[in-house]
């Protein structure tokens, strides 16, 4: 059973129906024991970084995904979700007033959430993008998945790195570090490139 995480700023009924699509179990939740006791975990994510923090403190959620992350079962951020496990993000810092210029997040993954630099492009980031420099081994090298962000994820450690994408800049599209991955885009809205990473995800789990 995979185990959707539900802290209030998720795309999680997307995330359900691929999952189901596909054949897989799940169930969206909140309930700590639900982490536990589940084979895999998905943390999604549509939203701002420090409300998401703020949510998932409210409902005790930070020390399970912390600690099931850790304990080796797959685990996989999503967008915002994927921002979410690194260390902090330079969004929400100036109405927050951060002293360090960041929120702290999850901290699961060594690195920074930086706002795009003014390239010309239009911020957010919407739209198709093509994923290169593919290490993950749930991605495949050139597919194009769905992206829709304003942040990017900077990682304190390039081996983590498991794709690539650009726009304006080449920026991290995913992270792969042992039974942890993260991923910029939505799989769930990338048509069967997407599915197939989600299947992988499932064989992961299956393994």
């Amino acid at each position: 059973m995979i185990a959707i995480v539900d802290y209030g700023m998720g795309n999680l009924g997307s995330v359900e129906k691929a999952l189901k699509h596909i054949g897989s179990d799940c169930i969206i939740t909140s309930d700590a024991d639900d982490l536990y006791n589940a084979s895999g975990i998905i943390l999604p994510g549509v939203g701002s970084f420090a409300p998401a923090m703020d949510e998932l403190q409210a409902r005790d959620l930070v020390m399970p995904l912390i600690e099931n992350a850790n304990s080796g079962k797959p685990f996989l951020g999503i967008c915002l979700g994927m921002q979410l496990m690194l260390e902090g993000s330079e969004e929400n810092s100036l109405e927050r007033r951060e002293t360090k210029g960041v929120v702290s997040g999850l901290g699961i993954i060594p690195g920074f959430v930086r706002r795009f630099p003014d390239t010309g492009l239009k911020i957010p980031q919407m739209g198709w993008n093509q994923l290169v420099d593919v290490k993950g081994r749930l991605l495949t090298e050139g597919d194009y998945v769905y992206f829709v962000h304003s942040y990017y994820c900077q990682l304190g450690q390039a081996e983590d790195i498991a794709a690539q994408t650009e726009y304006g800049i080449k920026y991290c599209a995913s992270f792969e570090r042992g039974n942890i991955f993260g991923m910029q885009f939505h799989p769930e809205k990338s048509g069967e490139a997407g599915l197939n990473i989600l299947r992988k995800f499932v064989s992961e789990i299956k393994a």
